[in-house]
């Protein structure tokens, strides 16, 4: 069957600590900007934020593959591995299970957009550090 119509949207959200409950000490900020189901899939878009100092820690996703596109800034990234500083213009691929962290230890916020791609189930991140 053939979608016939599509999205285009803006996000009307504010900068939130998505984590601030669950994990006190991530300090990656989001706006979301999309949440659809798609054919017992989910999509989830979002931009990223991460001031000069902070990280976001170590985890895994157990259900998502997850892409992020670096929009501003620097940041020393870990995907698995693989530490690599990425700045504006690279893409990230991060499979289900892979752990990964964002670390700004640059003087400029960095900024990006990720898309979580998996079930319905609600996008939980399994920490690694405290």
């Amino acid at each position: 069957m053939v979608q016939k119509s599509g999205k285009i949207t803006k996000s009307k959200s504010k900068w939130v600590f998505p984590y601030k409950k669950e994990h006190p000490t991530d300090q990656l900020k989001i706006k979301f900007l999309l949440d659809e189901k798609i054919k017992g899939n989910r999509i989830v878009g979002l931009q990223a934020k991460i001031e000069p100092g902070k990280v976001h820690q170590l985890h895994i996703h157990k259900n998502e593959y997850v892409l992020v596109y670096s929009l501003k800034g620097k940041c020393s990234v870990t995907i698995g591995n693989k530490i690599k500083t990425v700045s504006p213009g690279i893409m990230m691929f991060i499979p289900p299970l892979v752990p990964h962290r964002f670390y700004n230890k640059f003087s400029v916020p960095w900024e990006g957009i990720a898309f979580a791609i998996g079930t319905n189930k609600k996008i939980n991140n399994i920490w690694m550090e405290c």
